[in-house]
């Protein structure tokens, strides 16, 4: 399953692990997968816009000419409006899932957050250890 905003460090990727973890009936899977797939699209057209968003920054930035940091605003603006959006509608995904879910099954992908939480910082702290 991939929901909006996947891959892109803001929670995306844990919602299927989270489900996962929670143990879904084949029915809430059924509706999970109809509520991703109708918000596939929407998704997808704005990751597609910050996409291009950011293209055009980098080209402003490593563009010939004289630039000002008042020269990047607008640009900037775009692409936290478009992060904005796009954090909105994950919110709103994450939400809809929420309320297919019974307590326990609350429960159980709360479990699956904190072990995730946790092997995170174990990983931070082995990369840290390692720096000289």
């Amino acid at each position: 399953m991939h929901g909006p905003g996947a891959g892109q460090g803001d929670g995306g990727m844990m919602l299927p692990l989270l489900l996962r973890g929670a143990n879904l009936t084949p029915e809430q899977d059924a509706k999970v997968r109809e509520l991703l797939a109708a918000r596939r699209a929407a998704s997808q057209a704005l990751v597609a816009q910050l996409r291009q968003a950011q293209e055009e920054l980098a080209d402003k930035l490593f563009g010939l000419g004289l630039l000002k940091e008042a020269d990047l605003q607008p640009q900037l603006q775009k692409i936290v409006q478009l992060r904005e959006q796009l954090m909105l509608e994950s919110a709103r995904v994450a939400l809809e899932v929420r309320a297919l879910l019974t307590p326990e099954q609350l429960g159980r992908a709360a479990q699956v957050k904190d072990r995730m939480r946790q092997l995170q910082s174990e990983m931070r702290q082995l990369w840290q250890s390692g720096k000289p």
